[in-house]
């Protein structure tokens, strides 16, 4: 079969879908040798170097770049269905789409896409009108081309099934992602150093230097506000060796909030923002962590929660959604509640629980992922 892929949006590096989406691509060409991949690549700079490509390309796949700026894009396959992807890459027999868009496809094609969450949906408030239409739009062309849809979680099935009655339930497919080979415990305390220096504008020791950590976008709903006040009360009580609080991700919806907080608090010099992080030296930082916060109100699955764990490090997460159904309970807050959230912080830097980091890589692993994806391929798919 020839398989054709949206990888448009690997521009948005350091964000969950180009995250996804190129752990995804990457260990489909990796695991399965059956079939043709073409990826469709779509970004207005196409003399920019992406190294993605190239590895793509290593892997046995035919890219299909394209000077396509997104607002021509959103006209093409958002507003209109004027064009057929078919018409720029040939012929293939399924493909599968991006988070945003669904573009036209010729008749006999048969289509996949990935629905990551419905947080749009579900908190308006939090999203732009143009992201809110944009996957508005898309949903509703997912549904009328009658597509297969893969969902990260069952909380998002869940959600899917409930707020789009006119889905089958037989077209949803739950399929954890995976975590990345390369999230793993470091204990080389020399090499963490070294990692983390190159995104400090100071020199720092890893042996009086203990931070808390989040990895993720800067948006009302991931609750960056009672983390850092639980913070700002630990520092304050100097009850333990905490001095950091190192924040890595994009400025997302409505971060002047975050910035302010952190002004008026006066720890301007305790709270970094270090902005986008190679994948590669993420698990650096998990592992010289003292403790990851990711206090979101609502995640289709959640994946640096995850990660810090398989780095061996604690994780305190919002129990709601997906995160109820991926993470362990003792870990588990609600993620409003800023007492309980500080007591939670205190008992686990008193007990420090161990982690089974094993256990999580072995559940949430790629390997299993693809073998799942690729069994969607045969329409119906086969169960179990």
């Amino acid at each position: 079969m020839i398989i054709g892929i949206d990888i448009s949006q690997l521009i948005y590096q350091g964000s969950g879908v180009a995250n996804y989406t190129y752990n995804f691509v990457k260990n489909l060409l990796i695991f399965d040798k059956k079939n043709t991949y073409k990826l469709f690549f779509a970004a207005k700079n196409q003399l920019k170097k992406y190294s993605f490509l190239e590895e793509f390309r290593n892997l046995g796949a035919k890219i299909y770049p394209f000077p396509i700026p997104m607002k021509l894009q959103q006209f093409l396959w958002q507003k209109t269905d004027f064009l057929s992807i078919n018409r720029l890459i040939g012929r293939f027999d399924i493909f599968f789409f991006s988070d945003f868009l669904r573009p036209k496809t010729d008749k006999n094609v048969r289509g996949i896409t990935t629905i990551h969450d419905l947080s749009w949906k579900l908190f308006p408030q939090h999203h732009t009108e143009n992201v809110i239409k944009a996957h508005q739009k898309k949903l509703e062309k997912t549904i009328n081309y009658g597509d297969e849809i893969i969902v990260d979680s069952q909380n998002t099935k869940n959600d899917l099934l409930r707020l789009y009655p006119s889905i089958k339930k037989e077209k949803v497919h739950v399929i954890y992602p995976g975590i990345g080979e390369n999230f793993k415990k470091i204990d080389d305390k020399k090499a963490i150093e070294n990692v983390i220096k190159k995104y400090l504008t100071f020199d720092f020791c890893l042996l009086n230097f203990d931070f808390f950590l989040y990895v993720g976008a800067l948006e009302p709903r991931k609750n960056l506000d009672i983390a850092i006040r639980v913070f700002k009360r630990l520092i304050t009580n100097n009850q333990y060796q905490i001095t950091h609080f190192l924040i890595i991700g994009h400025a997302g919806w409505k971060k002047e909030k975050i910035f302010k907080l952190v002004k008026d608090l006066k720890i301007e010099d305790k709270v970094l923002f270090l902005g986008y992080v190679d994948d590669k030296d993420l698990p650096y930082f998990y592992s010289g962590a003292t403790l990851t916060f990711y206090l979101s109100s609502y995640e289709g699955f959640g994946l640096p929660p995850l990660e810090s764990l398989a780095c061996g490090t604690i994780v305190i997460a919002g129990n709601n959604s997906s995160m109820k159904e991926t993470l362990p309970k003792n870990f588990l807050v609600d993620e409003k509640d800023e007492e309980e959230v500080y007591k939670k912080v205190v008992e686990i830097l008193n007990k420090k629980p161990k982690i089974d980091f094993q256990k999580i890589k072995e559940k949430f692993s790629w390997q299993n992922s693809i073998k799942s994806i690729v069994k969607l391929y045969e329409f119906p798919p086969r169960r179990g």
